[in-house]
């Protein structure tokens, strides 16, 4: 499942993970309230979610959705780097995890990465993993 509040972005993921051996995007929400009624229904497992800076609706979020499927990997990103600059000190990555996201990629991360992070679920099969290392290799 991804959610991501930008319609272009979510056009771009789909089609870069459309290859990609054992994923099926079984959902997309554009903000909160609609992931979290998605992720009941359709039971995903596995959630890419957007921080959504400035409105941080990702990372609120985050706890509903850990508790609509407690099972999920979460795997939270940010595409703006201001995120990761919002103050001195400020870990966007412990943010997120605190959050309830099981993992977090900045804004600089690559597809690569992206695809990794992914296929990190307990589920994902030896192909996946294979699939995974050869992309980031």
């Amino acid at each position: 499942m991804m959610v991501e509040r930008y319609r272009v972005v979510r056009d771009a993921l789909r089609i870069a993970m459309g290859p990609m051996p054992g994923l099926e995007l079984v959902a997309e929400a554009s903000n909160a309230s609609e992931a979290v009624a998605l992720a009941i229904e359709e039971e995903p497992g596995v959630i890419l979610l957007d921080v959504d800076w400035p409105s941080l609706d990702g990372l609120a979020a985050a706890v509903p959705l850990r508790q609509a499927v407690p099972e999920a990997l979460i795997v939270m990103y940010s595409s703006d780097p201001e995120f990761e600059t919002h103050g001195a000190g400020f870990d966007a990555a412990a943010v997120a995890i605190s959050a309830g996201a099981d993992a977090y990629l900045t804004a600089r991360a690559t597809l690569k990465e992206m695809v990794a992070a992914l296929y990190a679920a307990p589920s994902s099969s030896r192909c996946q993993r294979e699939f995974a290392e050869e992309l980031v290799g």
